[in-house]
């Protein structure tokens, strides 16, 4: 070995094929994680009772508001929200007890509280 008078700064690290290994073992790890949740779930996300009951306050806010002498939300609240929540869309059709009660507590004019049983 011949010393030319530099000093190398170099540090060896990993080597590429142990990089490999692990970056592989990280994806395969990740995919697993997520196929477990997939399937857990079955595709339907955690919050979807609060985006359930979210969308049910929003449509008990519209009538509300639109309602001028209480006959609306009389009938929403003698199962009117029940069956609007039938014609809602997929947010009603996720979640549609959450929906209904949602829409309920709008029209009572309570609260927004979707994690309230």
């Amino acid at each position: 070995m011949v010393l030319t008078g530099e000093i190398s700064t170099h540090v060896p690290g990993p080597r590429r094929k142990n990089l490999l290994i692990v970056a592989i073992l990280v994806v395969a790890l990740l995919g697993a994680a997520a196929w477990a949740l997939t399937t857990k779930f079955n595709e339907k996300p955690v919050w979807v009772d609060n985006v359930g009951y979210d969308a049910g306050y929003y449509h008990g806010i519209q009538l509300r508001k639109t309602d001028r002498t209480g006959e609306v939300v009389a009938k929403a609240v003698a199962g009117g929200c029940r069956t609007a929540s039938t014609t809602a869309g997929k947010k009603a059709d996720d979640s549609p007890e959450h929906w209904v009660r949602g829409c309920l507590d709008a029209v009572r004019g309570l609260a927004s509280n979707p994690n309230e049983a």
